[in-house]
């Protein structure tokens, strides 16, 4: 009985560790999001946050009326800015492989506002 206990008690340890570890896939996405901060911090009134959708695409959430006044070159800055850390946040994360990766920029609804992309 007591060997029952000892087996019972070290599957539900397994389950527990298991359950409690990141899968890989969000700890790659978790270091991607991670490398666009700076980005977020830098035009923190413009740039809301982030997100992955496939693999390859970057999504940056804008406030739209933000975006629409800040002055053309400052938008492109931040747009050349933002494709260059998710391409090297990317090529970190996804060493020796290549891709088309997408910027996509969108408002609160999911309109886009802008797209940038890049080969790897």
């Amino acid at each position: 009985m007591n060997e029952v206990r000892v087996w019972h008690g070290a599957v539900i340890a397994i389950l527990l560790a298991a359950c409690s570890s990141q899968a890989p896939k969000q700890q790659t996405d978790d270091a991607e999001i991670a490398a666009m901060m700076p980005l977020k911090r830098h035009y923190s009134d413009v740039v809301m946050g982030f997100d992955i959708r496939p693999k390859t695409t970057l999504i940056v959430s804008v406030d739209l009326q933000q975006y629409i006044e800040t002055d053309d070159d400052t938008l492109a800055a931040m747009r050349r800015d933002a494709l260059a850390r998710w391409r090297a946040a990317w090529i970190a994360a996804h060493p020796h492989e290549h891709a088309v990766l997408h910027v996509r920029f969108i408002d609160f609804v999911g309109g886009k506002v802008a797209t940038e992309t890049t080969k790897v």
